[in-house]
């Protein structure tokens, strides 16, 4: 599939998108900040609203605006020819729902209603669409667990963590997370379904944690923390950071791994191990 159009551009799975696609032919940015390259084609919008339409457009749509956002659009997308949409939610609608913090379940709730606008869109304007839901995206410094995580450790040296910082975690590159949804475009078998998608390695959070430390060649040094809960939830109020939250230090010691086998079968995804470039994987 040759002609698209990328909703977003300047988010981490945009940026890598733009590395990918860029040499296409018939790549048009549609967006509010201009991604300062002298192709693709790009096209000013506020996708906070509705696209008024496009005055040309392509088979295929990507979208890397947060899921509840997309929606809208759709009507636009079509009359300008899309037939196919690959969009973004994320995992944390199957981790973050039973949660005691009023952020995280605000989060799952606009998750799932993003999700259902998308595929009713869908259904009304006949494109058909595959959702892709990751878990803990890193690669381009712009997240906000893997590269926070590294920023502390070149500032301070050391990283706390719970006694039982032990869940299991499969941080995903956005690099792969690009290639993943120019690879379900062209897949009919992915073509209205939706994926979970995790990186190539499984690791306990604490083992991820190390592997930083490794990748900026530093010597590990973890600094156990009892209290650590309260003292996140601490640092939130006093950051005036909801995300940052009791929950988020209880997560840590629970698995979130979600099987990869369907998006390899459908269309072929097959992520890389965790920081296998190294340092150069955290770009910071």
């Amino acid at each position: 599939m040759t002609g698209l159009v990328l909703l977003g551009g300047t988010d981490q799975i945009g940026r890598c998108l733009l590395d990918r696609a860029a040499a296409r032919p018939g790549v048009i940015v549609v967006g509010r900040t201009h991604p300062h390259r002298p192709e693709p084609r790009f096209l000013p919008a506020d996708l906070a609203k509705p696209l008024p339409g496009l005055a040309e457009g392509a088979p295929a749509a990507i979208a890397t605006l947060p899921i509840w956002l997309v929606a809208p659009h759709l009507p636009a997308l079509a009359a300008a020819g899309v037939g196919r949409l690959v969009a973004f939610g994320s995992t944390s609608i199957a981790v973050k729902g039973g949660s005691t913090a009023e952020y995280d379940r605000t989060l799952v709730r606009r998750l799932e209603h993003g999700e259902a606008a998308l595929q009713e869109a869908a259904t009304a304007t006949g494109i058909g669409v595959t959702l892709l839901r990751p878990t803990l995206v890193y690669g381009v410094g712009l997240d906000r667990n893997v590269t926070i995580i590294a920023r502390f450790i070149e500032r301070r040296g050391f990283f706390p963590l719970p006694r039982d910082a032990d869940g299991l975690r499969q941080p995903v590159h956005a690099d792969d997370l690009a290639a993943a949804a120019l690879a379900a475009l062209d897949s009919p078998a992915a073509r209205n379904r939706s994926y979970m998608v995790g990186g190539g390695e499984t690791l306990p959070y604490r083992k991820m944690v190390m592997r930083i430390f490794e990748a900026l060649e530093r010597k590990p040094r973890i600094v156990t923390v009892p209290g650590f809960a309260s003292m996140l939830a601490l640092v939130g109020r006093v950051a005036k950071d909801p995300s940052w939250n009791a929950e988020t230090a209880r997560r840590m010691a629970r698995d979130q791994v979600f099987d990869n086998g369907p998006a390899a079968r459908d269309f072929g995804y097959a992520p890389r191990k965790f920081l296998a470039a190294g340092r150069s994987d955290l770009a910071i």
